[in-house]
């Protein structure tokens, strides 16, 4: 990403708090989570599995963008809250069409990602032209226009190729954010750490609030004894992993971020920020997909596809957690006291009983395996003096 060098860029406190304009904003992503995660329902194969990685990353990461943006120009100022108001229709055309994101659609979905990538160009690009700022100008070329433009040539080719372009666009964003040439030194350290921190945290309570959904409403479509069981016991899941990531992550994610930015370890802030919590909130969603499964058939035994989406969101999940907390500087010995148990549990407990038992036990098994890693984590936490970090 670019970085601003104006003096007022930097904005005031306040405006380093998330504001209602970008609360709205995230409304879109509602929509997108949604739609993503109908095709996970069931019986999902590794094709499906796929097909939601290969659409959600672009989505997640035009967020990531936005919220970098808004992070340095202050959510208070018109541009940045013009600037997610024009970004809004390009998500939400990204959403539409991602039931068919890799056939018929693909076209559509391609458009919406240049649109978005085109509105925060404008931004940095209207910067670097400032003389009073050391931005080179083919930062936000190479990092924004180009990808877009890479996007918006893809809707009109047929066939892999289309699909090679949208490689292309994204791999050329990754590498180009490894790469600190052209920016000045103190961009990681204006940052403000608060900023991120709230914005990631509201993104995964949107993801948490479709889990919640997702299982309510499968529930009022099968309302009998067997399915409120399962969706008592989802709810439970659930609560339990907003309770990790929200009374123990969010606090520690702050610190920790604050000691890599005091300390100058770019990546890790990188990292944490722009890759990590994806796999964290796929592991969410992928969850509360098999969550709605179980509470739709709670008699039957969950599918295969089920079976690896709540062991595997599990694993997700708590993978995200431990890779922060190491890119935190937690010492592998603290996270592997609380990692090791939950590969266990997940694989030696959850597995066996999701394959073998009734829909609504494996989903109580679940439950339990989910409130067991919450105590161990605390435990150990305790005893370390660090908990894990979300």
């Amino acid at each position: 990403m670019s970085e601003t060098t104006a003096p007022e860029a930097a904005g005031t406190a306040a405006d380093h708090r998330a504001g209602w304009f970008e609360l709205f904003f995230d409304l879109v992503f509602v929509v997108t989570v949604s739609v993503l995660a109908r095709a996970l329902h069931g019986d999902p194969d590794a094709g499906d599995f796929g097909t939601f990685v290969v659409l959600f990353f672009p989505a997640w990461w035009a967020w990531a963008n936005l919220m970098v943006t808004v992070n340095v120009f202050g959510s208070a100022r018109p541009g940045a809250q013009a600037m997610l108001l024009c970004a809004m229709p390009g998500l939400g055309l990204m959403a539409a069409a991602a039931p068919d994101g890799l056939g018929t659609r693909a076209w559509a979905y391609a458009l919406g990602a240049a649109w978005v990538r085109l509105v925060f160009f404008l931004i940095w690009f209207g910067q670097a032209r400032r003389r009073d700022n050391a931005l080179p100008l083919w930062r936000p070329v190479s990092y924004c226009l180009v990808p877009a433009a890479l996007w918006a040539v893809s809707a009109a080719v047929p066939g892999p190729g289309r699909f090679v372009l949208w490689g292309a666009a994204i791999a050329l964003e990754v590498v180009l954010l490894a790469v600190r040439t052209g920016l000045t030194e103190d961009f990681y350290g204006r940052l403000s750490t608060e900023h991120l921190v709230e914005r990631i945290g509201l993104f995964v309570v949107i993801v948490l609030g479709e889990s919640v959904f997702t299982v309510v409403a499968t529930l009022a479509d099968h309302f009998t004894a067997a399915s409120a069981l399962a969706a008592l016991a989802g709810f439970v899941v659930v609560a339990e992993l907003a309770l990790i990531f929200f009374y123990w992550g969010t606090a520690n994610a702050a610190r920790g971020l604050d000691r890599a930015q005091a300390g100058g370890a770019t990546r890790a802030v990188r990292d944490t920020v722009m890759y990590l919590p994806f796999l964290l909130v796929s592991g969410i969603t992928v969850i509360a997909a098999a969550l709605g499964t179980a509470v739709a058939e709670p008699d039957h035994h969950l599918p295969t596809g089920a079976c690896w989406a709540l062991c595997g969101g599990v694993l997700a999940f708590y993978t995200a957690n431990a890779a922060i907390a190491l890119r935190y500087g937690d010492t592998a010995r603290t996270v592997l006291g609380w990692y090791l148990p939950c590969v266990l549990l997940t694989l030696g407990a959850l597995l066996p009983a999701a394959l073998l038992l009734p829909a609504w036990a494996a989903v109580a098994c679940a439950a339990a395996v989910v409130f067991a890693l919450a105590k161990i984590s605390r435990y150990l936490g305790g005893r370390s003096g660090t908990l894990p970090t979300a």
